[in-house]
């Protein structure tokens, strides 16, 4: 395929110890923008090894060879075919449209933090998805973490600037250790041309 946008696992994925480190030292600004970045190519090469296998079409369809125009160019494109064909839960798709939204302030307001009006109400948001998500997880066993844990940042969140960012982190560090998981286990859909089965 010649894709002419970089490559989530060989050229952005730091490895699984530095999936957090690598990003904790950003300004926030830029924190924002390239964490919601890193996700957008995770998610694109997440959808190119799911959809059938035929790599002019992907890449017309992704927009992985530079065309802007494609119909799942853009990450809030690619959010809706990853969660109709089962790469994300809605619970997911929901998280990843907000940090969508977030990168959006940050990347066309000139004066913004995440205790800017427009940016508070997703750091809100954000939590109470998160939140939901993490008591799932929590429910199953599958994190030690306690609900009163994830409580202590809500109370910040209003008035430190530094939680906001914290939680951003946190959540992109998770999806990014949760993509790399997937990256090995996602197939590629079978194509069943009916046309073609009914002629032979």
């Amino acid at each position: 395929m010649a894709w002419k946008t970089e490559r989530w696992m060989e050229e952005v994925f730091p490895g699984k110890e530095n999936i957090y480190s690598d990003y904790r030292s950003l300004p926030t600004r830029e924190l924002v923008v390239v964490s919601a970045a890193v996700l957008d190519i995770a998610l694109a090469e997440l959808l190119s090894k799911r959809l059938i296998q035929n790599d002019k079409e992907i890449e017309r369809f992704l927009g992985l060879n530079g065309d802007g125009r494609a119909p799942a160019a853009s990450f809030g494109a690619r959010i809706q075919p990853g969660y109709l064909i089962g790469i994300l839960s809605k619970l997911d798709a929901d998280i990843l449209r907000t940090i969508k939204a977030m990168r959006n302030l940050f990347a066309h307001t000139v004066k913004v933090d995440f205790l800017s009006p427009p940016v508070f109400k997703l750091s809100k948001r954000l939590y109470t998805l998160w939140f939901e998500l993490n008591s799932n997880l929590i429910k199953t066993g599958k994190i030690t973490a306690t609900k009163k844990q994830m409580e202590e940042v809500r109370m910040y969140l209003d008035s430190t600037p530094e939680a906001g960012e914290g939680l951003l982190l946190a959540i992109f560090a998770t999806y990014q250790a949760y993509f790399h998981l997937m990256h090995s286990e996602i197939a590629s859909i079978k194509n069943y041309p009916l046309l073609e089965k009914n002629i032979k």
